[in-house]
């Protein structure tokens, strides 16, 4: 039953989109969405969860009773807005509030797409009295729940008149000279570029359908969007094939171009970085910092979780202190001793020479140990595949290689990568690879 009991029988929906966003409430003018659920007709709903677009205090997390590093870890809202304009497209679309309707659309308006349509709204002046007792602070982490959300949906559906009619959203091309353009372009995904009067990049975006991402960028007769579409005097395309792909372009794209119309990727957080260094006893040790000292190792991290996971395999396979791992922050003995009960050289089990000779000796191997990963994807034709490139967990880049060729070799195959940075988007794009594509086309690599 939920929150919000059911009142008869719900009727059938045909045509409809009801969406309810959930928001960090920063203060009383002020709301983050992190997650929007998408319920289509009666059953089918689906939930997208969005990294917050500001910084959110810890202390909000705990409040709402929400995993702050799942959160961060989370794609920005460019990354699903192609899945979300593909739902909506050509449909009645509900929301709970016009409040509710404005934070998506300005969502929208951050990646330059103009939200332009005649939305449903359930309440029309503030929520009735039973809404706001539930929507008070004391109830923030029932609000956050994925519960709560689905019971919006059905509170939503049951205050709709089975009989309303709705009028079909209407898109009406601007009379613009770039349409002939547009309507070249291939059904495929990509990256697109909007270009002003001197061929300066304004816009970067990515779409897994350019040509129907291009039409809606010039669609509708008002105009809500960061971008100037009066300056766009040429659009230029790369098609990638897979949309992975589309996305690390784009994202590479935005960073070296620095376009003047897009918001988000064009700046990075500091990266995680192991160094090490020596206790007051002169015991190694392992420590996550976000600065580059004079120990470090090389690789960079941009995921905290994605580091303390390597430490984590690196003390296991090695049988050496959590605590001088820097997995564990303590100040007595580490949990291998006051959990397992082991002999560790934290409290004395283990001399701090031998300790040091295994601690270096296991060092100096794992900074030889170099796995090559190839993950396979769709190519930019039905003759060629894509793939990208990764080595202990780094992304190191992208490429095309044609299905006819003999590749025999590590060297055969990255012959034709295009190698390409690290940083905070691409390992978070690349970060879920090996759920994404299937066992069958991802290659651990010999090496020579």
């Amino acid at each position: 039953m939920g929150i919000f009991p059911t009142k008869g029988i719900i009727p059938t929906f045909t045509g409809m989109i009801f969406i309810y966003i959930q928001t960090f409430k920063i203060n009383k003018k002020q709301e983050i969405p992190f997650q929007i659920m998408v319920a289509e007709n009666n059953f089918e709903s689906r939930f997208f969860t969005i990294r917050p677009e500001i910084s959110i205090p810890n202390k909000v997390y705990k409040i709402c009773g929400l995993d702050r590093l799942a959160s961060l870890s989370s794609p920005p809202f460019c990354d699903v807005a192609d899945e979300l304009i593909e739902i909506f497209q050509e449909r009645q679309l509900v929301f709970l509030d016009r409040n509710q309707f404005y934070l998506l659309k300005h969502q929208f308006k951050t990646i330059g797409y103009n939200f332009n349509c005649n939305p449903k709204v359930v309440l029309h002046s503030k929520k009735p009295e039973e809404l706001e007792a539930i929507f008070s602070e004391e109830n923030l982490a029932i609000v956050s729940s994925e519960t709560f959300a689905h019971n919006m949906i059905e509170f939503m559906r049951n205050s709709i008149s089975e009989k309303e009619g709705f009028k079909k959203i209407e898109k009406v091309f601007r009379n613009n000279p770039l349409q002939e353009l547009i309507s070249n372009f291939k059904m495929r995904s990509g990256v697109y570029f909007f270009l002003d009067e001197n061929e300066t990049v304004i816009y970067v975006g990515k779409a897994k359908n350019v040509r129907k991402r291009l039409q809606s960028h010039f669609s509708s007769q008002t105009i809500a969007s960061n971008i100037d579409y009066t300056k766009v005097e040429d659009i230029q395309v790369e098609y990638t094939g897979s949309d992975i792909i589309a996305q690390l372009v784009e994202s590479e794209n935005i960073k070296n171009l620095k376009p003047i119309y897009n918001t988000q990727q064009v700046l990075d957080p500091a990266p995680y970085i192991i160094s090490t260094g020596k206790t007051a006893n002169g015991i190694l040790k392992l420590q996550i910092t976000r600065k580059e000292i004079q120990n470090n190792l090389p690789e960079k991290y941009f995921n905290r979780e994605s580091v303390k996971k390597v430490l984590i395999r690196f003390c296991k396979s090695n049988n050496l202190c959590r605590k001088h791992c820097g997995i564990e922050r303590v100040k007595g003995q580490c949990s291998k001793v006051t959990k397992l009960h082991l002999d560790c050289v934290c409290s004395g089990g283990e001399t701090i020479e031998t300790y040091n000779l295994r601690f270096q000796s296991a060092l100096e191997a794992f900074e030889k140990t170099k796995e090559r990963y190839i993950y396979k994807l769709k190519g930019r034709s039905a003759t060629e595949d894509a793939f990208v490139y990764m080595v202990n967990g780094i992304y190191e880049g992208y490429g095309f290689i044609a299905k006819e060729e003999q590749s025999n070799t590590i060297n055969d195959i990255l012959g034709y990568l295009i190698p390409q940075k690290n940083n905070y988007d691409t390992s978070r794009i690349v970060s879920g690879l090996s759920k994404k594509i299937s066992k069958e086309n991802i290659f651990r690599l010999a090496e020579d």
